[in-house]
């Protein structure tokens, strides 16, 4: 009598002498998990989405781990890892622009968004590739944190908010106007899912009810970088895969022109900030630093010499307190403050001898 290969139970013979591989009970267990494995997936089946997920739970049990918080993240904390400050990102640190969408203010926070990305990632590998779901993650952030410091220069902005508005918006555009091989129906299903997914999630970032912690900028970044990276990759999803890199490039270098124009805008503003901040801190080389930077575009501004000079003086640096100093002098004569320091310090005024 022939058994079942999986728990072994004796098997029905039929007239023609056949048998089935599994009896009804283990064949009936089969095809229940090949149905969740076709709806839901598995780990293997979306790497770049997993990956994606381990390094933001990585990072945040990291953080729960050295004391930063757990149900909500310390404010020092969260900048010391890299949360996207405006006046610390457009003073140098640019890498800020990547590492505040792997951070998150709080255990309700990233619960959301981790299962928002859990979500989304999962189609997004289906319908444009494992590489380019990470590649859409990494430069939709991008966005979405350059538009929150660009609407205010001042802004703290943490989350993977800006990246899942940015996946929402690359399979939007790459559904509605690519050349995906998927049927009419599930087009305007994935489309209606997306408008949806993003109108509500706008409106509540826009509600009182939320208490004003949503930056909908970011996500509006976000939403907008993905509508720009999805047509192209929608567009190439079959084929001609270097076309993708390509536009992933482009947009790259497009963001990358943003970011140097708001350094222009406002650069200097945030290094006197920068400096400012530091100095509250105790991280007197970093506010030198700063200050060094600022001065040397911004010879004009007696206020930020008096600074400069008085942390000199703070760190017994007094040669260069002095020079400091007079180069207040000779942005403003009529400086009181200066003078008082140089008299101070028992040194010459500018013209002095």
């Amino acid at each position: 009598m022939p058994k079942c290969l999986r728990c072994g139970a004796e098997l029905p013979v039929n007239d023609e002498g056949m048998a089935p591989v599994l009896c009804d009970n283990c064949a009936g267990r089969a095809t229940r998990r090949a149905r969740v494995g076709l709806k839901t997936g598995t780990m293997r089946d979306r790497p770049a989405t997993t990956a994606l997920l381990a390094i933001n739970l990585a990072v945040y049990t990291a953080m729960v781990l050295t004391g930063a918080g757990f149900w909500e993240m310390n404010g020092s904390a969260l900048l010391k890892w890299g949360a996207n400050f405006g006046p610390m990102t457009l003073s140098g640190e640019y890498w800020r622009l990547v590492t505040a969408g792997f951070l998150h203010g709080g255990l309700l926070h990233i619960a959301f968004n981790m299962w928002c990305l859990w979500s989304l990632g999962e189609l997004s590998e289906r319908l444009f590739g494992k590489w380019q779901t990470f590649a859409i993650y990494l430069v939709t952030g991008v966005g979405g944190s350059l538009l929150s410091i660009a609407s205010d220069s001042n802004r703290f902005e943490v989350g993977a908010s800006g990246a899942i508005f940015g996946i929402a918006g690359a399979l939007l555009a790459g559904v509605k106007f690519g050349n995906l091989t998927i049927s009419s129906g599930e087009k305007r299903a994935i489309t209606s899912s997306m408008i949806f997914f993003v109108g509500i999630n706008f409106m509540l970032g826009q509600s009182s009810f939320m208490g004003g912690r949503v930056d909908n900028m970011c996500h509006l970044g976000g939403f907008v970088t993905g509508l720009l990276i999805g047509l192209p990759l929608g567009a190439f999803a079959q084929h001609h895969k270097l076309y993708q890199l390509a536009t992933v490039v482009i947009t790259s270098l497009v963001l990358a022109a943003g970011l140097n124009e708001l350094v222009k805008n406002h650069g200097s503003d945030a290094l006197l900030f920068r400096a400012e901040i530091a100095a509250q801190q105790g991280d007197m080389a970093k506010a030198i630093t700063s200050l060094e930077q600022y001065t040397s575009n911004h010879k004009e501004d007696d206020k930020a010499f008096i600074f400069l000079g008085a942390l000199y003086s703070e760190t017994n640096q007094r040669d260069k307190a002095v020079a400091a100093f007079q180069n207040a002098l000779k942005a403003n004569p009529q400086s009181r403050d200066a003078k008082e320091a140089l008299s101070e310090l028992g040194a010459d005024q500018p013209g002095q001898k």
